[in-house]
């Protein structure tokens, strides 16, 4: 009885903490680099817009890799890159690369649990539009001083994810801080039926 009241009181206390949700839809995946920069700039002149993309990377990541790693670096900040040839002159940094690379290695349906219906007893599946679900809360920052973190909602685990972020001199908001949203999810049931 104790924890059901502990459990009851640190949800609400955490409900009351996060603000508004916010979400961003994101009608078609880009086929090129160029038209995710052109959405890119349309969507992430919010932190919210920002990190919708910065997912929708990672949900390209899993089909096609080497345009993922190119949009990866229009929608980072750039200290988190160095000289490198995936697009621009640049490229992501070697451990947030191998990050990626071994979290999607390991759960390919991580991209697909931080869009809108997907959960582990429907196998994370997702259909277009795809529904992104942010939230903030009182120490997420301030919009107006250019740097603000985001919750992304993740039908794989109890609690919103963080993502920082940092409106760049163009107004586009990139991502400073992304490691949580790559953690395991809860894993999809297993079919036996052999």
């Amino acid at each position: 009885m104790k924890r059901k009241i502990f459990l009851f009181l640190s949800f609400t206390l955490f409900a009351l903490m996060m603000n508004a949700q916010e979400t961003i839809t994101i009608k078609k995946i880009p086929a090129t680099i160029d038209e995710f920069v052109e959405m890119r700039n349309q969507i992430a002149t919010t932190p919210e817009g920002g990190a919708a993309m910065f997912l929708l990377a990672l949900k390209m990541y899993i089909d096609n890799p080497d345009l993922a790693k190119q949009c990866f670096v229009t929608i980072v900040d750039r200290n988190s890159l160095r000289e490198g040839n995936v697009y621009k002159g640049y490229q992501l940094l070697n451990g947030d690369m191998d990050l990626i690379k071994r979290q999607m290695a390991n759960d390919k349906y991580i991209p697909n649990s931080y869009i809108k219906g997907s959960k582990p007893e429907n196998n994370y599946s997702v259909k277009l539009p795809y529904i992104y679900v942010f939230s903030s809360n009182r120490y997420s920052g301030d919009k107006a001083a250019g740097q603000f973190k985001v919750f992304a909602a993740c039908s794989g685990a109890s609690s919103p994810r963080p993502m920082s972020l940092k409106r760049n001199n163009r107004g586009i908001w990139k991502l400073t801080n992304w490691s949580s949203v790559l953690v395991g999810i809860a894993k999809p049931p297993i079919d036996d039926d052999i």
